[in-house]
């Protein structure tokens, strides 16, 4: 978007709160001091101005592109007698130079040194620090702690260019909404402003006299923020006009073992389908030569596609090079990789426990079990959790698979110590000889349990956990997945998962986000629908309205789309990803919780 000003003349920006200013860095001729010459002098000095030369000759090796001998010598240096913030400068030297090299777990090991001499010898953290860790958060695909890092550093550097500003413009407005919400809570330097400036370009990005509006409002009240250059650039970004939508083609299983798959998102497609100036066309995938499918629509003046949903048929879909129209495909192809007309939108859980693993991280829980059913579902849901959170934490979440049958019990049991417990009072009982009134201790060591399972496996699962909790224990707080939750107002149910906390899309949570006219007709036209193919439905309501708006989607990373399935966004692989929201089950009903 902003292209233009990468290519303009650097600018410094004063990082002093308030005002932010931004100046030209006059242009001054300095010679040029080599980490030899730094060496020749360290030769010379005094041992301890010696070593404060070295460290310069370090920094100045990674200037130079030379990381191999800057690690060199920050070894060397770690062998002299240094005080605590040499050696703290020694270290964030072997980060950096391991960065480059690519060595990112070594380079982690060298920051997380740094940090404890930070805790254990009250240090003050620097930007190089700061930087270092965005750095390598980012490199662990953890975008709230590298952007975490990124505010505090830019807070602290003395030499805040116009990249600088840009760089944290373009990480912090690909964020979803709840990972804004997770950065909000740590009070950081500029954020405020940065979260205005982001949610107004969420919202009315595709809407320019709108935006243009809550930028000047923008403006006004934050005269003195850094963000007000991104303001000013995204005043001078020119429309980005809709493209002229006449005729869609939806790609759909309309017959055979899939029809009800197809029937339901073609019932979501025309309940959300209000403009009579474009004309839908439904094709049924089931009786398709894909071949021919280009000529078809060149006969047909077909301009965008929606579909095909089967997986099978997206593969074959793509693989036809003679069709180069705009096509949301209700799908992740098997290989993953799309044309550049090619955009997939799907319903896969991943998203969602990704998003779980990422909230329930960031609270500090640190002896987690994960429960999880055999199904094919569960156990996607189980994985992505488990990956998501030792790559966030380093550490291994215990992982517990239960049998849906007579053996959850014992399994259950298992996990949580009670035959353990139990064994204990046999033991007593049988030493005394009597018979004692007890009560079953589980671990006290677990402190949040998140599951996998479906409704009628977790109704099973916490309850258990509930009945078998000690009274002397406090209680665990249980998380889970959409799975868990059915959209049913069942007393029993909700009785039995009370204080479950969830995951779930705006369709079925009542929240600020559900289209309640929409649902409503929905549930009167089809009040035995189960919650799985309401989600589907869900699907084909918002594919109409996200392939109008592709081509901002695209080219606009910062624009959302607030729909039944959840907040969408486009990602650089042409596909949309979903955030979604929280429900709980509490005092007698089900509503919607912040969770961020």
């Amino acid at each position: 978007m902003l292209i233009v000003s990468s290519c303009a003349t650097p600018k410094k920006v004063s990082k002093s709160t308030p005002p932010v200013t931004i100046n030209k860095i006059s242009e001054v001729t300095e010679q040029t001091v080599t980490a030899s010459d730094y060496l020749r002098q360290a030769e010379k000095a005094s041992p301890q101005a010696a070593i404060a030369l070295m460290l310069k000759a370090a920094n100045t090796y990674i200037t130079e592109k030379n990381p191999v001998k800057s690690l060199w010598l920050a070894s060397e240096l770690h062998k002299l007698p240094l005080s605590d913030s040499q050696n703290f400068e020694t270290l964030l030297v072997k980060t950096e130079s391991l960065l480059a090299l690519n060595k990112f777990k070594d380079a982690e090991e060298q920051l997380l040194l740094a940090n404890k001499l930070i805790d254990e010898n009250r240090i003050a953290a620097s930007y190089q620090y700061y930087r270092l860790a965005s750095l390598i958060e980012k490199n662990k695909n953890n975008p709230i702690r590298s952007n975490s890092a990124a505010l505090l550093a830019f807070s602290l550097n003395d030499n805040v260019v116009t990249d600088d500003i840009m760089n944290l413009w373009n990480n912090l407005s690909t964020l979803s909404s709840w990972e804004l919400q997770q950065l909000k809570k740590q009070q950081l330097p500029y954020f405020d402003g940065w979260l205005d400036l982001i949610t107004k370009a969420n919202k009315w990005g595709d809407n320019k006299f709108i935006l243009d509006q809550q930028i000047i409002k923008f403006q006004s009240q934050y005269s003195n923020h850094p963000a007000n250059f991104i303001a000013e650039q995204l005043l001078l970004v020119s429309e980005i006009e809709a493209p002229l939508i006449k005729n869609i083609a939806v790609l759909l299983p309309l017959s055979g073992q899939h029809k009800s798959i197809g029937e339901i998102v073609q019932q979501g497609v025309l309940a959300a389908y209000t403009n009579n100036d474009i004309s839908l066309t439904f094709i049924d995938t089931n009786k398709l030569d894909f071949t021919t499918l280009g000529l078809r629509f060149t006969d047909e003046e077909i301009d965008h596609v929606i579909g095909p949903i089967l997986k099978p048929n997206v593969d074959q879909y793509i693989a036809q090079a003679d069709i180069e129209l705009p096509s949301l495909l209700l799908n992740i192809p098997t290989l993953d990789i799309l044309g550049a007309n090619h955009f997939a939108f799907s319903m896969k859980r991943e998203d969602e426990a990704i998003q779980a693993a990422t909230v329930l991280s960031n609270k500090n829980y640190k002896h987690p079990v994960l429960f999880s059913t055999q199904d094919n579902v569960s156990r996607k849901i189980a994985s992505s959790f488990a990956n998501k959170w030792q790559s966030l934490t380093g550490t291994m979440l215990e992982v517990v698979i239960l049998e849906a049958n007579e053996n959850m019990q014992k399994s259950l049991k298992l996990s949580l110590d009670i035959d353990v417990s139990k064994a204990r009072i046999r033991n007593l009982e049988a030493q005394i000889r009597q018979k004692i009134e007890t009560e079953n201790r589980n671990r006290r060591d677990i402190d949040m349990i998140f599951i996998a399972a479906p409704t009628t496996h977790t109704r099973l699962i916490k309850p258990f956990i509930d009945v078998n909790t000690s009274t002397y224990s406090n209680t665990i707080p249980m998380f889970a997945s959409s799975l868990s939750y059915n959209g049913s107002n069942d007393d029993a149910e909700i009785r039995d998962l009370a204080g479950l906390t969830f995951s779930e899309i705006p369709w079925l949570l009542d929240s600020q986000w559900q289209n309640k006219e929409a649902n409503t007709t929905s549930q009167n036209l089809w009040p035995n629908r189960s919650e799985s193919l309401q989600r589907i439905y869900a699907l084909g309501y918002d594919s109409l309205f996200v392939v109008s708006k592709l081509k901002q989607l695209k080219e606009l990373p910062y624009l959302r789309h607030y729909g039944q399935t959840g907040e969408l966004k486009m990602g650089a692989d042409n596909i949309i990803s979903r955030s979604l929201l929280w429900g709980q089950y509490t005092n007698g009903t089900v509503k919607e919780v912040d969770m961020e």
